[in-house]
């Protein structure tokens, strides 16, 4: 029987914990890389800005809408669109211009990788998301209904749905292929279904189809912190928390597995 002395598990939980830090610290640089190389890419500003501009006028013209549903219509779909912009190309990209191989023959990690393009996502359709919600709750005069409680759900809620929809995203880029051009093709096909069945621009109906898509529920927390009231009733906002979590968890480490068995096919 071996014994392991107390001071050989502090050892082990220490370089464990250095482990984990010198990781955390390579995603960082993974995140600045993807930052100051791709957002300015025309596929990234396709998907983060001109689609959802887009879809606004297709769904907002010659149509009677109440500015709550504006606002949260527009900051939703903002964010969905920019969340799941920068994670499925990186990849793509990486290995198309040879530098995937360089940066995986160094101690670093695929998960390592993956968490870095998911916070690059979160920090990008973060920023991005606020801009058309404070500019419309200023030009409707909305941010006169809204307290703090209000605005701090608002913000845990966009933290918290960037962090959903960019681990989603992290999934959409699992096929080893070098052309970003067919990973873009297979994220639109799967994103605007998303974005069809959602209730944007107008009320949620409890009972529809539109309770399959995650935006909805982003969407319900959005209106509950403008307007302090759920369509789900007294506990709504704890399940739209809930799914979105459950579904940013179950995404996470299901990237991590799947880029796990696919990284080989890249090269």
């Amino acid at each position: 029987m071996v014994v392991i002395s107390e001071q050989e598990i502090i050892f082990i939980e220490k370089s464990m914990i250095e482990n984990l830090l010198s990781q955390f610290k390579r995603s960082i640089g993974i995140t600045r890389k993807d930052l100051r190389m791709y957002i300015k890419k025309f596929p990234i500003i396709l998907q983060a800005v001109l689609f959802p501009i887009i879809l606004f006028f297709a769904f907002t013209t010659r149509r009677s809408i109440p500015p709550v549903f504006i606002v949260s219509g527009l900051g939703a779909l903002i964010l969905f669109m920019a969340s799941t912009a920068i994670a499925p190309l990186t990849l793509p990209w990486e290995t198309l211009f040879k530098n995937l191989e360089k940066i995986i023959t160094t101690p670093i990690s695929i998960k390592t990788i993956l968490i870095g393009d998911i916070i690059a996502s979160i920090l990008f359709s973060t920023i991005i998301s606020f801009i058309p919600l404070i500019l419309g709750l200023l030009l409707f005069s909305l941010w006169i209904s809204v307290d703090l409680v209000g605005l701090l759900i608002v913000i845990l809620g966009i933290l918290l749905a960037s962090f959903a929809f960019s681990c989603f995203s992290a999934l959409l880029s699992v096929p080893p292929t070098t052309h970003p051009s067919s990973t873009m093709i297979l994220t639109i096909t799967i994103k605007f279904p998303i974005i069809m069945i959602s209730p944007l621009f107008m009320a949620i109906e409890p009972n529809s189809i539109a309770l399959l898509s995650p935006l909805t529920y982003f969407l319900d927390i959005l209106n509950y912190g403008i307007t302090g009231v759920s369509i789900f009733g007294v506990y709504g906002i704890l399940i739209d928390f809930g799914i979105l979590s459950i579904l940013g968890i179950i995404c996470l480490l299901l990237s991590f597995r799947l880029h796990e068995l696919t990284l080989q096919k890249r090269f």
